[in-house]
């Protein structure tokens, strides 16, 4: 599925599991470095892609992360500024979370958001 339902999520809270996903060094960004990290055999994969990034850069990372298994979260209110002040950087349209338990809790942040199967899922 391409598209998440019209169910919102709280973005404070996950911009917050975003910023504890970078004090603890497990944030990717930059497009080689998550082109690798998608190609990597991790059980909880996430990207987080910024609302007002282009149309082709989420068609790309929609795509990179259906055929990787990963789950991708396009913000609804998020922009590419607020995204990277979130983790301490300038200005980002993607990221990727490399804790596992923190990408846990985000996918089950975007669970109780009401959908049941959070892989490959557009916010």
């Amino acid at each position: 599925m391409d598209v998440f339902g019209g169910v919102s999520i709280n973005e404070g809270k996950l911009l917050s599991f975003l910023g504890l996903a970078k004090k603890a060094g497990k944030i990717v960004f930059g497009k080689e470095m998550i082109r690798s990290y998608l190609r990597e055999n991790i059980r909880n994969k996430v990207l987080v892609i910024a609302s007002d990034a282009s149309n082709s850069i989420k068609a790309d990372w929609k795509k990179r992360c259906q055929s990787h298994d990963a789950v991708y979260i396009v913000l609804k209110n998020t922009s590419k500024l607020d995204l990277a002040r979130a983790i301490g950087l300038g200005n980002i349209s993607a990221v990727g979370v490399m804790d596992d338990r923190i990408a846990a809790e985000i996918i089950k942040l975007v669970r109780s958001g009401g959908e049941e199967n959070a892989k490959n899922q557009s916010l």
